[in-house]
């Protein structure tokens, strides 16, 4: 609950309401050992756990838009509304939806999802799902994960079988610049 602390600090200390844009090795790095943990829990790469992070929520550090509202709900778990997605359908650092979420805790809420270490560890399982629905010797592998994370597992099955043109291109583009910057 330290991070959550940390970031709602940063938060309520910032000008005008917005969150800070941090950088350094302090809240850009304050969420690592959540990622190694939990990536190795499910045996994956915690970079690549970062890097989708980065890709949803900005860590929760930038000054407007959906960055701000993570913010709001690391320094207020609570405040469900104000800390939802644009879209209105997820939450926290992973922006993981609540219906997703309930596929590995029943009792998943939004306010559980505001929570870092809940939220890493819940995308972290649900990570770990998705590397099993396809097949590791496809050449393409770690980008149909990633890109699953965005678009669905569905849509990135029909995507690699060419039946539609997916739309996670950019988010796969993002992350691999993400994962560079880790």
């Amino acid at each position: 609950m330290t991070f959550a602390i940390v970031a709602g600090l940063l938060y309520l200390i910032s000008k005008d309401g917005a969150a800070v844009k941090a950088t350094g090795s302090n809240i850009f790095t304050a969420f690592d050992a959540l990622f190694q943990k939990y990536a190795k829990q499910n045996g994956l790469d915690w970079k690549m756990l970062k890097a989708i992070a980065m890709n949803e929520s900005g860590l929760g550090v930038a000054a407007n838009g959906l960055e701000a509202s993570v913010a709001r709900g690391l320094a207020n778990p609570n405040d469900v509304e104000g800390s939802k997605s644009s879209d209105g359908k997820s939450w926290g650092l992973m922006q993981v939806t609540v219906t997703t979420a309930k596929d590995f805790d029943s009792s998943a809420t939004p306010q559980k999802l505001n929570d870092p270490e809940y939220s890493i560890r819940i995308a972290a399982e649900f990570i770990a799902w998705l590397t099993k629905q396809f097949p590791t010797s496809e050449p393409r592998y770690t980008e149909w994960v990633v890109k699953s994370y965005n678009q669905g597992r569905g849509n990135s099955a029909k995507e690699r079988r060419g039946e539609i043109a997916g739309y996670a291109g950019v988010y796969w583009d993002r992350y691999l610049r993400n994962y560079a910057k880790i």
